[in-house]
């Protein structure tokens, strides 16, 4: 649907410690760090399609999910990225009130952006 999204934050170094583990977890990886620019730059499948810019933190605050392949995925994730500074906002586990099988994890990152973390289990 998109080819890429940017947005920016306070503190490019708080927000590699954030999404760094996320961006493992999910099978991403950094394809950037300039921390004297303040630009990060997540890779996917060959194409870097997730830019973080430090300047003023965009606003409104962003709600952001990325998928994940399984629910160790979301754990691991979830539990890299409250090492890395986040906050809780819902623990991995199942949202059968949004749809069967959706099993989710969300986080708010170092600026507030509401971080969701998605395995969708297939169903029958």
């Amino acid at each position: 649907m998109f080819d890429h999204v940017e947005f920016s934050v306070g503190d490019i170094s708080a927000a590699y410690g954030f999404y760094s583990p996320i961006f493992t977890a999910i099978g991403a990886k950094v394809a950037f760090l300039d921390i004297e620019i303040g630009e990060l730059g997540i890779e996917m499948d060959g194409i870097v399609a997730f830019l973080i810019t430090e300047g003023k933190v965009t606003k409104p605050h962003l709600h952001i999910c990325f998928k994940a392949n399984g629910k160790k995925a979301v754990e691991t994730a979830y539990e890299g990225a409250i090492a890395g500074g986040g906050r809780c906002n819902g623990g991995p586990g199942y949202r059968d009130h949004i749809e069967p099988g959706y099993y989710a994890a969300f986080i708010f990152d170092p600026d507030g952006h509401n971080i969701e973390i998605l395995f969708r289990e297939p169903q029958p």
